[in-house]
């Protein structure tokens, strides 16, 4: 990383604090440490080396396991080109699962699952309309993630 990457206001970096507010040492345990004096050697400044050791520390505690756990998931649901074909169809709408097994021509046995990992990572939601059951994208956000990743080249590997 290059000095000039360095948050700056107006030629200087912006100090690092923690949440209480004033700063501490990153160098609560071997491993911050060993990624300080890592830094100093890279960066040829110790003083830099601590802010910046500080920063990514404190952020890597921020880090809550179970929101990983719950953010892998939708990922994993994502990473399947048939459940990618699903919210493909479900972005023009809602529709019963007769009528993604026909656009598909995919068994009711393959589509369920698939629904259900999908509903299972909160992409899409169910409506019970008598004993049908019809599915729509949950968020829009999920619709910009596509359209995005389409247009970024990232399916051709064009960047």
């Amino acid at each position: 990383m290059l000095d000039r990457e360095l948050p700056m206001i107006h030629g200087k970096r912006l100090p690092i604090t923690n949440p209480g507010g004033e700063k501490e040492s990153c160098l609560d345990s071997a491993a911050c440490c060993d990624a300080e004096n890592a830094l100093a050697r890279f960066y040829g400044d110790r003083s830099l080396a601590k802010e910046r050791c500080l920063l990514v520390c404190t952020e890597a505690k921020k880090m809550d396991e179970e929101d990983l756990t719950s953010e892998i998931k939708v990922f994993k649901a994502l990473a399947d080109m048939t459940r990618l074909k699903i919210l493909k169809l479900l972005m023009a709408g809602e529709l019963c699962s007769c009528e993604i097994m026909l656009a598909l021509k995919r068994p009711q046995s393959s589509v369920s699952h698939n629904l259900s990992i999908l509903e299972d990572a909160g992409l899409v939601k169910e409506r019970k309309v008598g004993k049908w059951c019809r599915y729509r994208i949950s968020d829009e956000a999920i619709t910009d993630i596509i359209n995005w990743s389409g247009r970024n080249g990232w399916r051709t590997g064009r960047r």
